[in-house]
């Protein structure tokens, strides 16, 4: 799992005029298809080439250390330390695996430990039914569980990592085309889906989750993803050395501006909430 979320970078150079000063990144595969283009289009406007390395986090931590790079948006899995002693850090973005029901479905939160009785093999809870979950008036009815996948997310991934504990799924899950999976969740009220993004048919919901049995629930709201309420997420984070700061500010704004933020957005990622971004661009401009 850490390998896939925090290991491979895309390369790709960004065309510019000759002489044009030259601002070296390295940014997760995870993400770096969705920023290029408007890197590119800013690049072109203000004579910036941008050259973008494919190498993991580590070691472009490593060479952001060594002045090879000039700043890394690396992928920050939960419990793992972020580098703010050493470098300037800042969020930026967030990837998600959500969970979602037919509308009709009465559940609106669970917990984590639930969700692994329902998909996880080895874990202690084991759910097969609804009436297991104590939904009244949904008895017997089996659960059917799906798991949503694309090649564009590590969705799945993510949940084994933070449901899981890296855990198996149920040989009962089934693994379906993400483009098919709400359509199967409005076509059976007894199925719950993990998915790579937030349901956009208004006969499915998003349910909000508890990391603790007993605790609050919360949805997948930008909000909630960026402060750490919703439990499944992984965190990116923007890193450079703060003796480049004055050097890296312009492109640090880039980076918050909306064109980025709607690029991620149309790739099942979440930005930052705008209130924060905008908040970041004052802060930049004010120096601090």
């Amino acid at each position: 799992m850490l390998s896939r979320l925090s290991l491979f970078f895309l390369a790709a150079a960004v065309v510019a005029p000759v002489g044009a000063e030259e601002i070296r990144i390295a940014a997760s595969d995870l993400l770096a298809d969705f920023i290029t283009e408007p890197l590119q289009a800013y690049g072109k406007e203000h004579s910036i080439e941008f050259a973008i390395d494919s190498i993991g986090s580590l070691p472009a931590l490593d060479r952001l250390r060594s002045d090879e790079i000039d700043l890394a948006i690396i992928a920050v899995p939960e419990n793992t330390e972020v580098p703010r002693d050493e470098f300037k850090t800042y969020p930026f973005a967030y990837d998600v695996a959500v969970v979602a029901v037919n509308e009709s479905n009465p559940i609106d939160e669970i917990s984590m430990g639930r969700l692994g009785g329902i998909f996880g093999s080895d874990e202690e809870l084991d759910y097969t039914s609804w009436g297991d979950m104590g939904l009244s008036g949904w008895g017997n009815r089996s659960i059917k569980a799906l798991a949503g996948q694309t090649d564009e997310s590590i969705s799945l991934e993510l949940f084994k990592f933070s449901v899981l504990r890296g855990g198996q799924m149920k040989t009962t899950v089934a693994e379906v085309k993400d483009s098919e999976v709400e359509e199967l969740l409005q076509s059976d009220a007894a199925s719950i889906a993990i998915m790579p993004r937030l349901p956009t048919s208004k006969k499915v919901k998003a349910l909000m989750i508890s990391s603790e049995a007993d605790g609050p629930a919360f949805g997948p709201t930008d909000d909630n993803v960026h402060y750490g309420d919703y439990p499944i997420r992984l965190a990116f984070y923007i890193v450079y050395n703060g003796r480049d700061e004055a050097r890296i500010q312009e492109l640090h704004r880039v980076l918050m501006g909306d064109e980025v933020a709607e690029a991620l957005r149309e790739n099942y990622l979440f930005a930052l909430p705008d209130t924060v971004r905008r908040k970041l661009t004052i802060d930049l401009d004010l120096g601090n």
